[in-house]
């Protein structure tokens, strides 16, 4: 394709003519694109400069010494680089769904043995690929939208800086799993930038690329032949047809070799299982649609006080690009490229509608490819308006971003409530809880071949952070090692080799329980379970002198379990003391409710020790002294 005709200089008139209209463009290959698509000039340093800028912002409310460290569906990957041999290319890399080589196998091929000693490289990669991102977005907005104007490398950046502003960009800097989605996003935008350049062997490499990242980047294969209309719609209709064909039957050997590849994965166990998933909720999808824009926009991680101002600063930018939109210019400026604004309207909203297929499993980082459209259609609408507007947009987002909630620094009980299951501070809790406890196990030596370890006082909603016991399998390189909960005092019946407590509060919970302790406290157990409750209550003591205090969870059980024996031997005074002591450094826990119950039943108060005992069965609905405080009171246990 030529780049068309040179550009004037000095503003002077076009050769051969000394006035009335400028010659028409001559060959039908020049006019086979939106005004000036091919022929735009590179952008400026300072604006291509603006995206590394933008980086910092996305940083500084990302930052955290948890950047990279896996955490999740990261060990299933991590767990295929260890144990299979060789590495099944077609397979789904050990989860249940999708085929994505580029973005599990080739991606983890290359930061995976880097995620337990620097984790830093996958946040130093992932920034990397957000900063091309951003630039290849800067060259997409530059062809594509006004770039005669003055002001059009302004309105270019403010289209890139999308993206890089959204709330979603932290889990993609956080969380070496969000790669899936931000490479698909990468070579998406690639492969559209290449098209409206012409570039028709580089626009089909990309799109398979972007393809095999993630498939919902199945929006370039529709979008490859609208650009090859879009780039020949003022060409004689013979040519116009041959140029959308052919873009067409790029897009066509793409799928078709996508096609070829999943249908080889399929065989492999990659693709969603027969019959799973719970059907779509089209009732939900202008609501999903809502969600999306505002995860695009920012605003779904805002504090709830700030996001009505917030919304409220967002409708007035709004108002004034409609108001503006009936200006002269402003109109000429917005015909000659509505087919890409709404190009990119309807990629975000069919980019979109698949959610419906996930709900409620709701998370705002699977926008990040159908965003695109909405950087190009909303930012490009305004800047075309007015470049004060796609600044205001920008300051928008830049603000929405600040006002966000940090990474935490300490692991709390129950997750934060966020919109996304898996926003950036769930995220984090997860990494510290999961990174704690391989640094303690990474301490124990001479651990055998198939060890049984034990954990305890797990944060709530924690356990998907390991992946089951695939994490520390992966930490051991130990395929048969078991990793399961202790399980109140039924657990010391069992094997552990080692027993990891988490603590409440701390920025890394996972703490080692001292083997003799735990060997003092099972004998403890053994003695209280023949009746022999004087040497069991001289074991307990023992127990806490072997415990360094950083244990609080265990050492709180051992003042638990002699409140048990002290009630039993009718010092109920003392009894009461070692049961607040214990709960105090335990927090809620079935024990403490049954032994309460107990205390409540001594002062006649029946009402009392029901709700305790509720309490107690709520949290362990199979507690054994709970069941027989329900039997005795005439509870019947809630259903589970």
């Amino acid at each position: 394709m030529t780049d068309g005709p040179p550009r004037r200089r000095g503003g002077g008139r076009p050769r051969g003519g000394s006035g009335g209209p400028p010659a028409r463009r001559g060959p039908a290959t020049a006019e086979a694109r939106p005004r000036g698509a091919a022929s735009a000039p590179p952008p400026p340093i300072p604006w291509a400069l603006l995206g590394a800028l933008a980086l910092l912002p996305l940083w500084w409310k990302s930052r955290s010494p948890t950047l990279g460290m896996p955490v999740a569906d990261d060990y299933l990957f991590l767990s295929r680089l260890a144990f299979e041999r060789p590495l099944d290319l077609f397979g789904p890399m050990g989860a249940a769904y999708y085929w994505r080589p580029l973005s599990r196998q080739a991606y983890y091929l290359l930061v995976g043995p880097w995620l337990e000693r620097a984790p830093w490289v996958a946040a130093l990669l992932a920034a990397l690929l957000l900063l091309a991102l951003y630039l290849v977005l800067l060259r997409l907005a530059r062809r594509v939208l006004d770039h005669e104007s003055p002001w059009a490398g302004a309105v270019a950046a403010a289209v890139a800086c999308s993206p890089l502003l959204a709330e979603p960009a932290r889990v993609l800097l956080a969380w070496p799993s969000a790669a899936q989605h931000l490479l698909g996003a990468l070579f998406a935008a690639l492969a559209l930038e290449r098209a409206f350049a012409g570039g028709l062997a580089l626009s089909a490499l990309a799109a398979l690329l972007a393809l095999l990242s993630n498939e919902a980047a199945f929006l370039v294969l529709p979008a490859l032949p609208l650009v090859g209309w879009l780039r020949a719609r003022t060409a004689p209709s013979g040519g116009r047809r041959r140029e959308t064909l052919r873009w067409g039957a790029a897009a066509a050997l793409v799928a078709a070799l996508w096609a070829a590849g999943y249908l080889v994965a399929r065989a492999h166990g990659a693709g969603l299982p027969a019959g799973g998933g719970q059907g779509a909720r089209w009732d939900l999808l202008p609501a999903v649609v809502a969600q999306a824009f505002l995860a695009q926009l920012g605003l779904e991680a805002v504090p709830g006080g700030l996001a009505g101002p917030l919304l409220f600063v967002l409708a007035l930018i709004a108002l004034a690009g409609l108001a503006g939109s009936f200006a002269r210019p402003a109109r000429r400026r917005l015909g000659r490229a509505a087919p890409v604004l709404l190009g990119g309207l309807a990629w975000f909203l069919a980019g979109v509608v698949p959610l419906v297929f996930v709900l409620p499993d709701w998370n705002g980082w699977r926008t990040t490819i159908a965003g695109l459209g909405l950087a190009l259609a909303f930012t490009g609408w305004l800047g075309l308006v007015s470049p004060a507007l796609a600044g205001a947009l920008v300051a928008f987002r830049l603000l929405a971003l600040l006002l966000a909630p940090g990474a935490p620094v300490t692991v709390t009980s129950a997750p934060p409530p966020t919109l996304s299951s898996f926003s950036l501070p769930r995220i984090v809790r997860l990494q510290r809880t999961v990174e704690s406890a391989r640094r303690v196990l990474a301490a124990v030596p001479g651990l055998p071949r198939g060890a049984v370890v034990r954990y305890s006082n797990m944060p709530l909603l924690s356990e998907v952070g390991f992946n089951g016991a695939t994490a520390p399998r992966v930490w051991r390189r130990d395929s048969t090692l078991t990793w399961r909960r202790f399980g109140g005092l039924g657990g010391f019946r069992e094997r552990a080799d080692v027993l990891i407590e988490f603590g409440r509060g701390r920025p890394w919970p996972a703490v080692r329980i001292s083997p003799e302790a735990l060997r003092l406290r099972r004998e403890a157990f053994e003695a209280s379970q023949s009746a022999r409750n004087e040497a069991a209550d001289s074991l307990l003591l023992l127990s806490l002198a072997a415990q360094p205090p950083d244990g609080r969870a265990f050492i709180g059980a051992l003042h638990q379990s002699r409140a048990a024996l002290a009630f039993n031997r009718g010092e109920f005074a003392r009894a009461e003391s070692l049961l607040d002591l214990g709960h105090g450094m335990m927090g809620d826990n079935p024990p403490y409710f049954a032994l309460a119950a107990r205390f409540a039943l001594l002062r006649g108060d029946r009402a009392g020790a029901a709700e305790a005992v509720r309490r107690c069965l709520a949290l362990d609905p199979r507690d054994p002294n709970g069941l027989d405080l329900a039997r005795t009171l005439g509870i019947t246990p809630a259903a589970r």
